[in-house]
């Protein structure tokens, strides 16, 4: 019984209605790893931050494809405010725009060694066209053609082809 009890402290689900479809987020307070994942009729995507080792991968389908970042912390909630973040979502009645946005550009680089960015970001990426993805800052008139995903109606990850990437 024990067992079942640390278990249940450990790992945290929440589902959040949005729009067209929800949103899943699962907390592991033991390896201090987060995944958001959405779900509508036209779209699939699942993001995970390892707020251990501070990468953060993000899969998107049907583009079969995964970028891997370093996590701005400074941008990003903190672990211990992602279950409050996703109670006061799910009290809201209207959907926001994300008050805060992180853009990065995609490095058509080989990433060698998934397995050294975690279990998570492995398993999440593993058999995808895996990119680097650098952040960038200020205004960026060349970053080409963009997907935004909305996580939580709190950050928006955007991330951008630049002309280099074929």
């Amino acid at each position: 019984m024990n067992s079942i009890r640390q278990h249940q402290q450990t790992e945290i689900s929440k589902k959040i209605s949005i729009s067209g479809g929800y949103q899943i987020m699962t907390i592991n307070r033991k390896w201090l790893v987060a995944s958001i994942e959405q779900k509508t009729n036209h779209e699939y995507w699942k993001t995970i931050w390892n707020y251990d080792t501070g990468f953060m991968a993000t899969k998107v389908l049907p583009e079969r494809a995964c970028y891997i970042s370093i996590m701005n912390r400074t941008e990003m909630p903190s672990f211990d405010g992602l279950p409050q973040l996703a109670a006061d979502l799910r009290n809201q009645r209207h959907p926001r725009p994300p008050s805060k946005e992180i853009t990065f550009t995609l490095i058509r680089r080989a990433i060698r060694d998934l397995e050294s960015y975690g279990p998570d970001i492995f398993s999440t990426c593993r058999g995808l066209s895996t990119y680097v993805a650098y952040e960038v800052q200020g205004p960026q008139f060349n970053l080409g053609s963009c997907l935004k995903l909305d996580v939580l109606q709190y950050l928006a990850l955007t991330y951008c082809h630049n002309d280099n990437f074929v």
